[in-house]
């Protein structure tokens, strides 16, 4: 079984009577345990202790516990068991957690509708000049939004730029650096 993506909901899907019935028939068959006394009573506790666990989680404390992560080569009792469950899920529902905790955090009730900050009340010259200042305000928007992004002024020499080569790029950077920093002067200065 291969391992799914941290906090995926694949690793999250319960286990069924059936899938825990199976994994303590592994169990049981694979590792040498003490013979129980009351096999029902015995059933019943690990039901207990396997209340709520994962398929995932099930099959990889199984396959993990088979390879020896318990650290003894017998039947885990059934607290054992589910404590290795819950030791191979810690990653899982931790990122979960997180998870849920930044949606929590950042979520906002009002993000989807569109807000405006509100206009001034009481004093009728102070909201014409509001309406006034936000309609020119949309007007820009507007204007922006359906315009060029780049100021072509900034640009004017785009064409030149485009027929440059690389060299080119680099002597014009290289001149540029040695102006301000002052060589370039004082080597045409002492050329004369």
């Amino acid at each position: 079984m291969e391992k799914p993506k941290i906090g995926s909901d694949d690793v999250f899907r319960p286990a069924t009577h059936a899938d825990r019935v199976d994994a303590l028939r592994v169990l049981a068959n694979a590792l040498p345990g003490r013979r129980p006394v009351d096999k029902q009573l015995l059933l019943a506790a690990y039901e207990l202790a396997l209340e709520g666990v994962s398929r995932w989680g099930l099959a990889q404390a199984i396959r993990e516990i088979l390879q020896g992560s318990l650290g003894h080569g017998f039947l885990p009792s059934p607290p054992e068991l589910r404590r290795e469950i819950d030791r191979i899920m810690s990653p899982h529902v931790a990122a979960r957690r997180r998870e849920a905790e930044a949606a929590r955090r950042y979520f906002w009730p009002d993000d989807d509708k569109p807000r405006a900050l509100p206009g001034p009340k009481g004093n009728p010259e102070a909201v014409a000049r509001w309406r006034a200042r936000r309609s020119g305000e949309k007007a820009e928007a507007a204007l922006k939004a359906t315009s060029v992004p780049a100021d072509p002024g900034l640009f004017a020499d785009r064409q030149e730029r485009s027929k440059r080569t690389a060299a080119d790029a680099v002597h014009d950077f290289l001149s540029r650096q040695l102006r301000r920093s002052g060589f370039l002067e004082t080597d045409q200065e002492s050329e004369p």
